[in-house]
């Protein structure tokens, strides 16, 4: 392959190539990729592949540039190009890789479409030239196209590339209903339009048209009378490009309307078919966000995501709390500490951005995070100098073994973050995922870990942090898929940052993911390890006559060499023998449960008790109870009153 004539825009803007052909006029198709690249603000390529280079092939290929009409405004976009070739095929591949085409027009009535084969491009191929109107093959621009659809995702890939079209070219987007389903189907036509417009941020933008017929042709050939310039049809990844052109649909559409048809098939990306397809079934359990509503929430993200004054004086006092809290050994402190902590809004930033293909967002966000993770390692450090002794609390401890529990923890969180910043409603769960993500705490337990020398509790703690940083940022971006974030399709760089950002992202995640389930079965494997000591311990304590087994420690497990803490009940002194066979039987038991151990040590406590045989209570004897008998009172004396004697007076 080598370009003979002419040259490849400098610039890298979304760019359109438009095949020319020695047995076709460009019309329609020349006149489509000339409105996209103006929509788009994108640069056509015009070329011509020829096999010999000699002045007549030259001279040929000249002449069907010329037919391609470009005004002195278009022509500063325009780029005409002839290309030598030996095989037309691998040439056309190789040029679509190095001038990174976006867009393939060509006219499918050329006989060079019978070449193309699979590209790593979106193909449109226009069929049914000839029927092109008088006044838009004399270059006059389009002014109506119908859009077919079935009401499925596939639809929403050809809007993405025409919505821009509109208002200066009308677009309408048709439904096809079953006549003999009646007003049911006119309805469920009518909203899967209103779905695929919602989708594509396109409702006021494109008209709908729900179209009653007795078969799918029958309703857009009908609606095609209508004085159209060009009717859009899908063809799907799995079939070729010449099958979806030369088939009897898109026959029977254009021998039946006479109006050109444009079959389009986009470019092989199993990932962002896989992405469209979930966001778009997901819109009957999470509905999107219009447009003014992404725009005020990425505003309101990126607002909160920059880091100010306000910001590292949050994560201090959060991060000196949560010191506080974790010496203290006090969970509400903790919890405290977590509602305070700023760092939640610049982690969700990270996603958004991730999303959006914003480098300068993500950067942004990016150094927040950074800056905010080592002023709280700082501040935990500094805190943990504050601690009598070295031993770490068990809320420390919690925070330095982390799992996949932690990871499936950290994901819905940040699906629950992300959904909380955009939507305004949903604010209020804003205190309880920043409770579940607990970002700080982690933090201020590795730095208090790291001040008590304690490297691999350090370690520990600063893993889960990264756990929480990296599966938040991944399903916050899920998250703003779904909402309908993205960046425009003619954005090529964004689109670049967009999909290095999603594979680092799930590098990353796969990588973390390994680290914890590693970390998780060797969790377990301690675990039950722990537990089959405590079987060992408990039953040959028990084995003993008169003893029962009360506790036990794990002192040290290090280098096959372990070492007991045993606690246990008697109503007998234990000889120095019996304590020995004791540690003997242990160390048997273990080694035969699987356990490896090459010496065991315990220490055993033995609790002198004393028991009594249950017997029968003695009856008890009532006792008569004494009669109160009333003890008469004194009884009055009679006194004789003298009767007074007369007196005459």
């Amino acid at each position: 392959m080598n370009i003979i004539q002419g040259q490849l825009p400098k610039e890298k803007n979304w760019r359109i190539l438009v095949l020319l052909s020695e047995d076709g006029d460009p019309g329609v198709a020349w006149q489509l990729g000339k409105a996209l690249a103006r929509a788009y603000h994108g640069d056509l390529l015009a070329a011509c592949f020829i096999q010999e280079v000699n002045n007549a092939a030259v001279s040929r290929a000249n002449r069907r540039l010329d037919s391609a009409p470009v005004s002195a405004e278009e022509g500063s976009r325009v780029n005409k190009l002839i290309i030598a070739a030996d095989n037309y095929q691998a040439a056309l591949r190789r040029f679509i890789d190095e001038a990174k085409i976006d867009l393939l027009l060509l006219l499918a009535d050329s006989t060079d479409t019978q070449r193309i084969g699979k590209l790593p491009c979106t193909i449109m191929a226009v069929r049914g030239q000839a029927y092109t109107r008088e006044e838009d093959a004399a270059g006059h621009p389009l002014k109506r196209i119908l859009i077919a659809s079935a009401g499925g995702p596939n639809t929403v890939g050809i809007l993405n590339y025409l919505v821009r079209l509109a208002p200066e070219i009308e677009l309408t987007l048709m439904y096809s209903a079953a006549e003999a389903l009646g007003e049911n189907a006119v309805s469920y036509g009518q909203g899967r339009l209103r779905q695929i417009l919602s989708y594509v941020d396109a409702e006021e933008k494109i008209k709908t048209k729900v179209v009653e017929a007795a078969r799918v042709t029958d309703g857009i050939c009908n609606e095609a009378a209508n004085n159209y310039d060009l009717i859009v049809l899908g063809a799907t990844r799995e079939s070729s490009i010449d099958r979806a052109i030369f088939g009897d649909i898109v026959r029977e559409v254009i021998q039946r309307s006479h109006t050109p048809v444009l079959v389009v098939q986009e470019a092989d990306d199993r990932a962002a078919e896989l992405f469209r397809n979930v966001a778009f079934r997901l819109q009957h359990y999470l509905p999107r966000m219009n447009l003014s509503e992404r725009a005020d929430a990425y505003m309101r993200i990126r607002r909160n995501a920059r880091p100010d004054v306000d910001f590292y004086l949050l994560i201090t006092l959060s991060a000196i709390i949560a010191g506080f809290g974790l010496l203290l050994n006090s969970p509400a402190v903790v919890i405290g500490a977590m509602l305070v902590a700023p760092l939640m809004s610049p982690i969700v930033g990270v996603g958004l951005a991730i999303v959006m293909g914003d480098s300068r967002f993500l950067r942004l966000s990016g150094v927040a995070v950074f800056r905010g993770v080592v002023l709280a390692l700082i501040v935990g450090i500094l805190v943990g100098f504050l601690q009598p002794g070295n031993e770490l609390s068990a809320e420390v401890l919690a925070r330095t073994q982390p799992t996949l529990l932690d990871l499936f923890v950290a994901l819905f969180s940040g699906m629950a973050g992300a959904y909380a910043l955009c939507k305004s409603e949903a604010a209020g769960a804003l205190p309880g995922v920043a409770i579940a993500a607990a970002l700080v705490p982690p933090l201020a337990s590795s730095g208090i870990a790291l001040a008590g020398g304690a490297f691999r509790e350090s370690g520990g703690a600063l893993l889960l942090f990264t756990t929480n940083f990296i599966a938040i940022s991944s399903a916050a971006a899920f998250v703003f898929i779904i909402l309908g974030f993205r960046p425009s399709s003619t954005q090529k760089d964004r689109r670049m940052i967009q999909a290095r950002s999603f594979r680092a992202a799930l590098i990353f995640l796969g990588i973390i993911a390994l680290l914890l389930t590693v970390a998780t079965v060797e969790l377990v494997a301690e675990s039950n390890e722990q537990a089959t000591i405590a079987a060992t311990v408990e039953r040959n304590v028990d084995a003993i006559p008169g003893a029962e087994f009360d506790e036990f420690a794990i002192v040290s497990f290090e280098n096959g060499e372990l070492q007991l803490d045993i606690t246990a009940r008697s109503v007998n002194d234990l000889s120095v023998r019996q304590v020995q066979e004791l540690r003997d039987q242990i160390g048997i038991d273990l080694q035969q449960a699987g356990v490896d151990i090459e010496a065991l040590a315990i220490d055993l406590s033995v609790i002198n008790i004393t028991k009594l045989d249950p017997e029968t209570p003695p009856t008890a004897t009532p006792t008569a109870t004494p009669t109160l008998t009333p003890t008469p009172g004194p009884s009055a004396t009679p006194t004789n009153t003298p009767t007074p004697t007369a007196t005459a007076t």
